[in-house]
């Protein structure tokens, strides 16, 4: 039950089924979902602990991140019901549910069949079945770049950007080490998230896909095979790039007045940023800007948008949160190929959001918690809990060394040991009496328990390397913040 109640919370946040029709818009499907996910983790045969809840360093992240969005906002406690609470929920209630790979690889197929019906309900608008009214949108105020009539698709850079790791994600999900039927259909769900993307002539959305799709073929290769790919791939990629839909205005970009909103926001943003400690709160900029400039500019980034209303202290945790995450899927060792499926369908899903963050604003979306959640859930499968040989089975015992008897018996062959004759010491060899407390180990072995130990303090908290790196990209956030003001 706990694991369909997360799949039906997928569907009505992609699906969204109270935009459909009046006759759902008073009803609070995912209040709903999200008071029964969580009734289901204290009904279920699984014990929940209170340990549970901080194990991994995603976990501290956040949980720091989430107390920082409620501290630093302008009214604390709506902010903590309307929308911290919620996050908690589902964060907690995804990491609990998905406690195998198994489950987890189901959990990102459901995922990466919600973003194929997201593609398959934008084209079926255009062409011939249109129940939400978006090919009036489509060919009016968006001349002819494709949307979806949801909330959270409903232009086509929120469109494009949302089906970005869609591409990627069908390529593990069902051509990677698959059959023959699933690679079929494969090739047809791609051809369909493909030609939407193209349908939106979205260029950060062709920016964000293509890296995306570098990321998928680089990413678990070895070192000299990812520069050669690169290489080749972005030396192809950049003329090829120049060829797809609007993307030649990238070159008059100084005149090209959408680009030039989004400096003015970014500008304001990063004034923001740098005059206040705390920024100026969840959901002030777009009010903040329009008293002080008389413009309404949306962020139109994550990183302008948690910089400006969280300031330094809120760009550092989420910037902890994403760390946390590339840290375990970059240096996760795998131990066969299920696990390795998870985890690069959710590499290309946080190497997405990254990207993405930069051109759309997706900042507090509860997708970014659902993949955090489900990295979690692998550090913990992968990192924290392998299980130790187990010591009934003589197949996985691990030989040591054992003092032997100092009177040991010679036994003749026979059922019998009636007539053993006692060997006196000097008729043992010199090892049986030497002290065995700390055996020797097998080569092997030697120095596995430090390397154990050291596995496990990196695996479960934020240590100063953690802190230090983060700090190192925040300033390169930053940089790249001023780079884009300056140079767009």
């Amino acid at each position: 039950m706990d694991f369909i109640c997360i799949v039906l919370f997928l569907a009505l946040y992609y699906l969204k089924p109270q935009e459909w029709t009046s006759l759902f818009a008073t009803i609070r499907f995912v209040q709903l979902v999200m008071y029964a996910s969580l009734a289901t983790l204290f009904f279920r045969e699984r014990s929940l602990k209170a340990r549970d809840f901080f194990r991994t360093p995603h976990d501290w992240a956040v949980f720091a991140f989430l107390f920082w969005l409620f501290a630093s906002s302008t009214a604390p406690f709506e902010m903590f019901k309307a929308e911290v609470i919620s996050r908690i929920i589902f964060y907690i209630v995804t990491v609990q549910t998905l406690f195998s790979i198994s489950r987890l690889n189901k959990f990102l197929g459901w995922w990466t069949g919600f973003l194929v019906i997201t593609a398959f309900l934008a084209i079926a608008g255009e062409y011939f079945w249109d129940p939400l009214g978006s090919s009036d949108i489509t060919n009016g105020p968006m001349k002819g770049r494709l949307v979806l009539n949801l909330s959270m698709v409903n232009n086509p850079n929120a469109l494009a950007h949302s089906l970005a790791p869609a591409l990627a994600m069908l390529y593990y999900c069902t051509y990677w080490k698959r059959s023959v039927f699933l690679k079929v259909f494969g090739v047809v769900a791609l051809a369909l998230v493909t030609f939407t993307i193209w349908l939106t002539e979205s260029k950060g959305g062709f920016l964000a896909a293509g890296i995306t799709i570098l990321g998928m073929l680089t990413f678990g290769r070895p070192k000299s095979a990812q520069i050669v790919i690169a290489g080749v791939l972005i030396l192809a990629g950049s003329s090829v790039l120049y060829q797809l839909p609007r993307m030649t205005e990238l070159n008059r970009s100084k005149t090209d007045a959408a680009i030039q909103g989004r400096v003015a926001s970014f500008t304001h943003g990063y004034h923001y940023y740098q005059n206040s400690f705390a920024g100026v709160g969840h959901g002030q900029f777009m009010k903040r800007q329009l008293a002080e400039y008389k413009l309404s500019k949306a962020p139109h980034s994550v990183y302008n948008c948690i910089g400006s209303e969280l300031g330094k202290v809120g760009m550092f945790l989420f910037l902890m949160i994403l760390w946390s995450n590339f840290r375990t899927l970059i240096f996760m060792k795998t131990q066969n190929v299920e696990q390795e499926r998870a985890r690069r369908i959710l590499f290309v899903l946080v190497l997405s959001y990254a990207i993405s963050g930069w051109m759309v604003d997706f900042a507090h979306r509860v997708s970014f918690y659902l993949f955090t959640a489900a990295i979690a859930v692998m550090h913990r499968l992968v990192l924290l809990d392998q299980k130790e040989p187990d010591e009934a089975d003589p197949k996985k015992q691990i030989a040591t060394w054992r003092r032997p008897s100092t009177v040991p018996v010679h036994a003749t062959p026979g059922p019998s040991l009636e007539h053993a004759v006692p060997l006196t010491n000097a008729a043992l060899p010199r090892f049986a009496f030497m002290r065995t407390e700390n055996p020797p180990q097998p080569p092997d072995e030697q120095g596995e328990g430090a390397i154990h130990e050291l596995k496990k303090k990196f695996s479960q908290g934020i240590g100063w390397l953690d802190i230090g790196i983060v700090l190192v990209l925040q300033k390169l956030v930053e940089m790249t913040w001023v780079y884009c003001i300056n140079n767009m």
